[in-house]
């Protein structure tokens, strides 16, 4: 419950924190989630809210979902319903202004898995930490739409000895994300 308190004042303080000049991006956008932990390539969707302006620096706020992650009811895999659940904002690094804008990402917020297995004897739902870098790039089309293409690197960090010490590391769901998508631009 602190985590998603923590998390909401941080996301909050973020959309209030963005710069009057900046543009604001809104974009939805649908791909493929691959490699780490999902046995093969699997769809994702989401959609993400920025805030750019002309000079290298700005954020997005975003929220993906991939259901199946860890396997479907067509294969051997254990679990029937699945998911992983992506809420994370991200300092976005871009090239200067103008019709195509290459960018960085490098971000931080939620990464939820779910695990369930067939016969409903158990649900397992975990609540982590996590990160993600990548980039891409807009390409404007008009004054206020553009085309977008993204790649990242997702990772989970966790606790493995809740002993009351610092001492995160790397968990056991990571992958990569490639999405395109369509931004509007007010």
């Amino acid at each position: 419950m602190r985590r998603s308190l923590a998390l909401s004042a941080l996301l909050l303080f973020l959309v209030g924190a963005a710069p009057s000049q900046a543009d604001t991006l809104l974009t939805g956008f649908g791909g493929v989630a691959f490699g780490g932990a999902t046995d093969k390539s699997r769809g994702t969707y989401g959609g993400a809210l920025g805030f750019l302006g002309s000079g290298p620096l700005g954020f997005e706020l975003e929220f993906a979902t991939t259901p199946e992650f860890f396997g479907g009811p067509d294969n051997d895999r254990v679990f029937t319903h699945n998911n992983v659940l992506t809420m994370m904002g991200s300092l976005l690094v871009a090239a200067p202004a103008g019709p195509v804008r290459i960018y960085g990402a490098a971000g931080a917020g939620l990464l939820k898995t779910r695990l369930e297995d067939p016969d409903n004897l158990f649900e397992v739902d975990s609540n982590d930490f996590g990160i993600n870098v990548g980039g891409g790039f807009i390409a404007y089309l008009s004054d206020h739409v553009g085309l977008r293409a993204d790649i990242r690197y997702f990772r989970d960090l966790q606790d493995e000895e809740p002993d009351n010490e610092f001492d995160i590391d790397f968990g056991r769901v990571d992958y990569w994300r490639f999405v395109g998508g369509i931004t509007l631009k007010f």
